[in-house]
């Protein structure tokens, strides 16, 4: 495999096996999130390809601009031809669009190797860093494959941590409950245009964010950057705030930065395999 794999456990969080963070510079290494003992992989190409540039300088200027979208179930189809209609056009060259394209497209083919899923999320979007979301786990369906592919094109790099650095599984839950709370009653204080309250909670969630209370004192987040591929396992949604174990990746945006391109892929539903064909005896 790549440069450098971190192994890490922490029995509180419920990983009975060593739960590895691996942070590679060989892109076929991403294939490895389908093992069990594998919370993310996360491919840090040795150079970017020199459109980068060029598509990073018109998202930071807000010239080349995508509004925050979700296809909650489509398939490789679907997302072509959504990328064909709705990827800005004339911010930067034609062909830079085309390989975005690919690009994107290349993240769901690598998903469709997998086998496991059809039909895939699309979250994409063109935003500058905001407080709106802090450390958390994604999620998918009850049952859906917890496979998925994270890619930010440009700007500020993605914040991670892994379970040796976590406290307990407890702490953790409480900070992303509080943080929830808190988000509620932030929306509550816009629609009510309470500036005063506005300003108290918008503090008490920068607070509790530079705090994280979940985090072992002696430790940092850890930065996966701009540029890199991200592979890592979601939570089934179903089981998010139960006693059964989760192996899923705890990351969170920039607080503040450039606006960035956010691409991520991941599965809708289960693979829909053909029945096998009845052998022997014939139903009537």
């Amino acid at each position: 495999m790549g440069a450098a794999a971190m192994t890490t456990s922490h029995p509180s969080l419920g990983l009975t096996d060593d739960a590895i963070i691996l942070r590679t510079d060989i892109e076929s290494d991403l294939d490895v999130i389908t093992r069990a003992d594998i919370q993310a992989v996360i491919y840090v190409p040795p150079t970017l390809p020199d459109w980068f540039a060029e598509l990073s300088a018109s998202v930071e200027a807000s010239w080349f601009q995508i509004p925050r979208t979700q296809l909650p179930s489509a398939a490789r189809g679907d997302i072509e031809t959504w990328l064909d209609i709705n990827l800005p056009r004339g911010a930067v060259a034609e062909a830079v669009v085309e390989l975005l394209k690919a690009d994107i497209l290349g993240l769901v083919d690598r998903l469709i190797s997998f086998g496991l899923s059809s039909r895939f999320m699309l979250r994409i979007f063109t935003e500058a860093p905001t407080t709106e979301c802090g450390f958390h786990v994604d999620t998918v369906p009850p049952g859906v494959p917890v496979h998925g592919l994270l890619r930010v094109y440009n700007g500020a790099g993605t914040l991670y941590t892994d379970a040796r650095d976590i406290i307990d599984a407890d702490a953790f839950f409480e900070y992303l409950g509080r943080r929830e709370r808190l988000a509620r009653e932030r929306n509550e204080a816009r629609a009510d245009a309470d500036i005063a309250g506005l300003c108290r909670i918008e503090q008490a969630i920068i607070e509790l964010d530079r705090a994280r209370p979940f985090m072992r004192t002696d430790t940092v987040p850890r930065v996966a950057p701009a540029g890199s591929i991200v592979a890592f396992k979601h939570a089934d949604i179903g089981l998010l705030w139960s006693n059964t174990p989760l192996n899923a990746w705890v990351h969170c945006s920039p607080m503040e930065g450039r606006p960035r391109l956010v691409v991520n892929v991941s599965p809708a539903e289960r693979a829909h395999r053909p029945a096998r064909r009845s052998e022997g005896r014939t139903a009537h």
